[in-house]
């Protein structure tokens, strides 16, 4: 007789159901049969559809001996246009990439290490500048605009993840998600690799070299906490100090949100609001959530952050303290 497990995915789509949900996903025992039953139509906010992506196809690879069905898949017209059944395997809708984006959203895109790589080198720069330019343009798409404090900001904040996951994780590739609501004056950005993990990069440094997930979140949202044991300490243009975390987490915090998972650690900052979510992920996620309209005093609060860092960086053993990352300090450039 064949073992068959049914599967309803959360009513609800926020990054902490999505986080349970792939918790609860990755318990379930073997069985000849999984049907994953997609409910009625709703829709998909972008990092929870991109984590959801994440999480199925995971679970696809490690239950590739059983037979894996989909149902209720044709009510959801958004997530198929955004890329988002194809990303983890379903012949459904567009492919990531596929569906051209406008002015307020970014479809599932990949980012490949590969492709920046080669941007690189055929204008011979360095990787990070590639980076930088993919950040640019994704952020131009979200806005419509080239400059502003929103664009600047996002533009950081995207960059700064993406260094992470490429210099990292050891991922060859990251997927992102983004959507701009201006009559609501929002902004979310979804970043998910299938990489090593926030500890597992941090344990490159001896000086973090922690046994639990949770603690290596923790510390890797500090200032001047880094995987390279030389952060900070050359003059190359994208040595990395560890801060882009940190300072990207103060930013959302101060107009929105952040939340970062990786392994079986979650953490939704939101003002002073830290929030433990259980999770069980294969890489990290990061969702940037900004309210626009509490931008207008973002340029004139971000030395105090970079103040701020520098001070409680000299209270972390084996942190940072000299802000040295040229890459870093573009901050001030973004802000002009």
């Amino acid at each position: 007789m064949k073992r068959v497990t049914n599967v309803k995915l959360p009513s609800m789509l926020t990054p902490a159901h999505i986080s349970r949900f792939g918790c609860e996903l990755h318990a379930l025992g073997e069985a000849d049969e999984f049907e994953f039953d997609f409910g009625p139509r709703r829709w998909f906010p972008p990092f929870s559809m991109v984590l959801l992506a994440m999480h199925l196809r995971r679970f696809r690879d490690r239950h590739n001996g059983a037979n894996c069905f989909v149902s209720n898949f044709d009510n959801h017209g958004y997530a198929a246009h955004m890329g988002f059944f194809k990303t983890f395997g379903l012949d459904h809708g567009n492919a990531p990439g596929e569906a051209p984006g406008s002015s307020t959203y970014v479809p599932i895109q990949v980012v490949r290490r590969r492709e920046l790589a080669e941007q690189a080198w055929q204008k011979y720069s360095e990787m990070g500048f590639a980076i930088e330019e993919k950040a640019a343009a994704l952020s131009s798409i979200l806005t419509n605009r080239t400059s502003g404090v929103l664009q600047d900001t996002l533009t950081y904040s995207i960059r700064e993840i993406l260094r992470n996951v490429f210099e990292h994780s050891e991922a060859e590739e990251v997927f992102i998600c983004a959507q701009h609501w201006p009559s609501r004056h929002e902004v979310e950005v979804g970043i998910v690799d299938a990489g090593r993990g926030i500890r597992a990069g941090l344990a490159e440094n001896p000086n973090f070299q922690f046994q639990a997930h949770r603690e290596s979140l923790h510390a890797a949202l500090m200032p001047g906490v880094s995987g390279n044991i030389f952060a900070g300490r050359g003059d190359e243009t994208w040595g990395n100090s560890g801060y882009g975390l940190y300072m990207t987490n103060r930013i959302c915090r101060a107009g929105g949100s952040f939340f970062i998972c990786s392994g079986d650690a979650g953490l939704w900052l939101e003002g002073k609001r830290k929030v433990d979510v259980p999770c069980d992920l294969q890489g990290t996620a990061v969702r940037l959530f900004l309210k626009t309209s509490q931008l207008s005093d973002l340029k004139d609060r971000l030395s105090g952050f970079h103040k701020d860092g520098i001070r409680a960086a000299k209270e972390i053993a084996g942190a940072n303290t000299s802000y040295a990352s040229a890459a870093s300090q573009m901050l001030s450039r973004d802000f002009q």
